[in-house]
């Protein structure tokens, strides 16, 4: 039975995550799309931590997949968004484009996943966690060519399975490909599992966590879709307002 309680905690960190996104992507523009000399490197620098934001969504939506009654219908919804992005930044941010960003991957996460719930509950909790957790370190640099951990162990994968763009949802692609935001099935697809086999025990959450604590961010993490779809948009749109005001 599914959990019927709000549980605020989630949607807060969900919150905070999406704020930390557009700070993120603040600078990127700043620093890549403007130039604007007193923040050079500023993007580069915050390129150390940012993995974290991805994992910390993915994991979040992971466990957030347990307390959905109808992961395949909100897969096809999101799906259906991340194609129309896709398409509105092809005709109108060709520079921009995303072909197959964390809205596409988490779209088909849930479908998948929701077809497939009954069996993936199924997984043992603790042996699940720790082959999930394997299993992400192990391809982690697929979009380098190998697998393992660079200076302990790894193994250089095939070239043929970078000859095509078509599997770039996977994690292979051509040097050609290019996608503003990236984030491929492999490694993510075992953050996902992880998230949905911490999310059987969010009844155990002490009813502290499922209060609400700050209200702003609760809202932010409960509209994060929309803000990740129009805050790109907006920072470019106000940033180049901002240095041509002048010109």
């Amino acid at each position: 039975m599914k959990n019927k309680k709000r549980i605020n905690i989630i949607d807060e960190i969900r919150g905070l995550l999406m704020i930390l996104i557009v700070v993120f992507h603040l600078f990127y523009s700043l620093d890549v799309i403007f130039e604007v000399k007193a923040f050079r490197g500023v993007y580069a620098s915050m390129l150390s931590w940012q993995p974290i934001l991805p994992a910390m969504f993915i994991l979040i939506s992971g466990i957030s997949f347990q307390l959905s009654r109808s992961n395949v219908k909100r897969g096809l919804k999101l799906l259906a968004v991340a194609c129309l992005m896709t398409a509105v930044l092809a005709v109108f941010m060709p520079g921009s484009i995303i072909w197959f960003g964390i809205i596409h991957f988490l779209a088909v996460m849930n479908i998948v996943f929701g077809l497939l719930q009954k069996y993936v509950n199924k997984i043992p909790a603790i042996a699940g966690i720790a082959v999930c957790a394997f299993l992400f370190i192990l391809t982690y640099n697929v979009q380098l060519g190998f697998i393992g951990i660079k200076g302990i162990w790894s193994y250089t994968l095939p070239e043929v399975m970078y000859s095509t763009d078509l599997t770039a949802p996977l994690g292979f692609y051509t040097e050609n490909f290019h996608s503003s935001d990236y984030t491929p099935i492999l490694p993510w697809m075992f953050m996902f599992i992880i998230g949905t086999i911490l999310g059987r025990y969010t009844k155990y959450i002490p009813e502290i966590l499922v209060k609400l604590h700050i209200k702003p961010l609760a809202f932010i993490g409960r509209h994060c879709l929309i803000i990740y779809l129009l805050h790109q948009p907006v920072i470019v749109g106000i940033l180049y307002l901002i240095f041509n005001m002048n010109s």
